[in-house]
């Protein structure tokens, strides 16, 4: 049994979740940004909550107010990644026993024997992860997890990197293996159907609270409010005809699917029907999906019939109807706003049982609920088509606030490079402090991703690139009339605090037989890392680069996934940027400076568009970041001045 009480304060939210999860699989499901990954990280011990406790079988792995935190390596938990981790110079069996350091090698041999029989991989046993299909990949990575044996697994969005094609036979196959496990298991997605046909139960999160935990039909049958209605696709709508019999704390809710809505251009006679607007359409299987905006949100699906008769498009004016006996009624309870972070605790069962559903105990009016949009929701979408597998993260210091001012407010939109991620949002905070009625929405991802939205003319006040090739790229198709340098930072090494390999220099990632994990060549940290080992040739020998790189293991695209990973102790060692060394991951890796005169130093650009929606706002916000008041914010994130590196733009 895992049990578990968190806090955690993030940007907009405070994470606030109560859970007790038996040997079974839960499915966490919720928007990006809500807080799942965050749970994850909390429980691998990757970050430290700012108050509660957690417990597996008994044992406590965190305790506030006992000061316990037991780290990482200790807490016998395994965790699968969203592209899996595994090694591309090792054979599937090596990749299998990797975790099992320190275990008599005839135990590692049955151990990994054993996995392999369970996951029919014993016929690949010696394959190379890059021979491996998605699902084989995703059993090697399954297997190296529990070749541990651990108390828990924690699968992070584990079919996000599969196409839609293998994507539903790897589900139902994972579906399986998880029930074969008999531990719990959390499994984070922001897909329904991922969590549907993976969990015996689910839990859907928003803005860092369980809104509400049940077996996945129930959940879809009798949602609890509107949010959790319209994440599982279905439609919610509040009684309003004998919502006043019900007394002011309750509300009675009509529930029903999408493919037994009517749709029509005109009224028709039915006992419960609806106007609005279609604002969205897509096929969905055999059906066309509407989103139709009025009074009440609700989604219907037009059979391929309907639509040889009839045609409906987007800004069509619609009627929306059901017929009773598709109508699911209950009763949910309204709280206030100020009730429900201070009640989150309740909407989840200490020992949910077979059956048991948690509905109805939670209800936000639709004023209040809040979909995350910004220029970069397309940016998803890119990133496959660009190469490159960093996620998006969008951040706005006072969107509500801004909406409660509509017409006496100004939003600026900010593409900022990820790793800019920390001082930026200080920098937000101290613009709108000066700058009343203006708020900075800030979109956080790669740069190449970033360059590309403003290629295909996402609008944009302010770009902030971590690449010089990028921002000069952008100038040059004019998109931007010039640019300058706002931060230094530079390169370090992790290794995990054991420090399994010996570590202790730049030339021992030459010289000792170390896994080590750097960045892509299509990202910079890549490139820096590349051209320090270069530089390095003439300190160590020629032959350093060459051997530094035959110890590569795994090469990734986001550098707090390098850091992860070594964390984790899965690599002996990692290159990142001094300033992704956070307070919170020094207790969980070593730092070992590189040499100065080996280093390189890292700098990030900023320019305003030519085609900026809001130019005077935008170039005062440029010009704040590269004052002394600027500067300081980034040094407080442990960047380096600019006044103490020149010569490099």
């Amino acid at each position: 049994m895992l049990s578990f009480q968190l806090r955690k304060s993030l940007r907009e939210f405070t994470l606030d979740v109560k859970l007790n999860v038996p040997a079974h699989t839960l499915a966490l499901i919720g928007h990006s940004g809500c807080g799942k990954t965050t749970l994850l990280q909390l429980l691998a011990g990757l970050v430290h909550a700012d108050d509660g406790f957690i417990e597996l079988d008994g044992k406590t792995l965190f305790d506030a107010k006992q000061t316990v935190m037991l780290p990482t390596e200790r807490r016998n938990i395994g965790m699968v990644f969203q592209n899996y981790a595994l090694f591309p110079h090792l054979s599937v069996g090596d990749n299998i026993a990797y975790g099992l350091q320190g275990v008599a090698r005839a135990e590692i041999a049955e151990r990994v024997r054993d996995v392999l029989r369970m996951f029919q991989l014993e016929s690949l046993s010696e394959a190379k992860p890059n021979t491996l299909s998605g699902g084989q990949q995703q059993r090697v990575a399954l297997a190296r997890a529990l070749v541990k044996r651990p108390k828990l697994l924690l699968l992070d969005e584990p079919l996000s990197a599969l196409d839609v094609e293998t994507r539903g036979h790897v589900r139902a196959e994972l579906r399986t293996q998880l029930d074969q496990i008999g531990i719990p298991c959390i499994v984070v997605t922001h897909d329904y159907e991922d969590a549907r046909v993976l969990g015996q139960e689910i839990a859907v999160m928003d803005r860092g609270i369980i809104l509400q935990r049940g077996e996945p039909e129930e959940v879809r049958e009798r949602p609890a409010n509107r949010f959790v209605a319209q994440f599982v696709g279905t439609n919610w709508v509040a009684d309003d005809q004998v919502s006043e019999a019900c007394g002011e704390e309750e509300t009675r809710v009509l529930s029903f699917d999408p493919w037994h809505a009517v749709v029509t251009r005109e009224p028709v006679s039915a006992e419960r029907q609806w106007r609005g607007r279609i604002r969205d359409r897509a096929l969905y299987g055999h059906a066309l999906r509407l989103w139709v905006d009025g009074d009440v949100p609700l989604i219907a699906d037009v059979s391929s019939h309907t639509l040889r008769e009839n045609s409906f498009e987007v800004g069509d004016d619609v009627c929306i109807s059901v017929a009773s006996e598709h109508i699911r009624q209950y009763v949910t309870r309204a709280q206030s706003a100020d009730e429900e972070r201070r009640d989150a605790s309740i909407f989840v069962r200490d020992e949910p049982s077979e059956k048991q559903t948690q509905v109805g105990e939670l209800w936000r009016p639709a004023s209040r609920i809040r979909f995350l949009r910004s220029p970069l929701t397309a940016a998803v979408a890119l990133i496959a088509a660009v190469g490159v597998g960093a996620s998006v993260t969008t951040y706005s210091h006072a969107q509500g606030a801004g909406a409660n001012q509509a017409g006496h407010s100004t939003t600026l939109t900010a593409f900022v490079a990820a790793n800019a991620t920390d001082p930026f949002n200080a920098i937000i905070q101290a613009f709108e402090q000066r700058h009343s009625g203006v708020f900075i929405q800030a979109s956080y991802t790669g740069t190449q991703i970033l360059q590309t939205q403003l290629q295909q003319g996402a609008p944009d006040d302010l770009f902030l690139s971590a690449d010089l090739s990028h921002i000069a790229q952008i100038k040059k198709e004019g998109l931007v009339t010039q640019f300058y340098p706002v931060s230094h930072d530079k390169e370090v090494i992790v290794v995990p605090k054991a420090n399994p390999a010996h570590i202790t220099s730049l030339a021992d990632l030459g010289r000792k037989p170390v896994n080590l994990i750097i960045g892509v060549t299509s990202v910079p940290i890549g490139k820096y890392t590349r051209e320090i080992f270069q530089k390095a040739n003439a300190v160590y020998g020629s032959a350093f680069s060459t051997d530094a790189l035959a110890h590569v293991v795994s090469e990734e695209v986001n550098v707090k996934q390098i850091l992860e990973k070594v964390a984790l102790g899965d690599a002996g060692a990692g290159i990142v940027y001094q300033t992704d060394v956070t307070p919170a991951l020094r207790s969980k890796v070593t730092v070992i400076p590189i040499p100065a005169t080996l280093n390189v130093i890292a700098t990030n650009y900023i320019a305003v568009p030519v085609h900026a929606p809001h130019p005077a706002l935008a170039n005062a916000l440029l010009r704040m970041m590269v004052s002394a008041k600027g500067q300081a914010i980034f040094q407080q994130f442990g960047y380096q001045p600019l006044s103490t590196v020149g010569g490099n733009e």
